[in-house]
């Protein structure tokens, strides 16, 4: 299965040893060396985002966390830095069908 990539416009800058994801100015993600491993940091703070941190084994297992992270949240990451551009179109699932069956045996007419 090939993995999902982020838009070029999401870049990892560098500075010392931490690795931060941006968007335009906006900071989004930032991975930060503590002790013998790694920390993620969220640091986009909009409503519907909770921040979150924990630790990863290297800078390469953070950064896959972090552009699944963003892939799962692009809309709202989107939204919040303003590039509406970047927001993925929204894809309606085709209507459920309903089945006799599924449906309590009291809720059928007795026809």
């Amino acid at each position: 299965m090939p993995h999902a990539k982020l838009s070029p416009d999401y870049v990892w800058r560098q500075e010392n040893d931490q690795h931060t994801l941006h968007l335009g100015d906006h900071p989004l993600i930032r991975i930060l060396p503590v002790g013998a491993g790694w920390i993620v940091r969220t640091l986009l703070h909009v409503p519907g985002i909770a921040p979150q941190q924990f630790a990863v084994r290297s800078v390469q297992s953070g950064k896959g966390w972090a552009t699944r992270w963003t892939l799962d949240r692009q809309r709202l990451i989107a939204r919040a830095c303003g590039r509406e551009d970047l927001a993925p179109d929204v894809i309606h699932a085709p209507p459920r069908r309903s089945y006799a069956w599924q449906h309590a045996s009291w809720t059928r007419s007795a026809g």
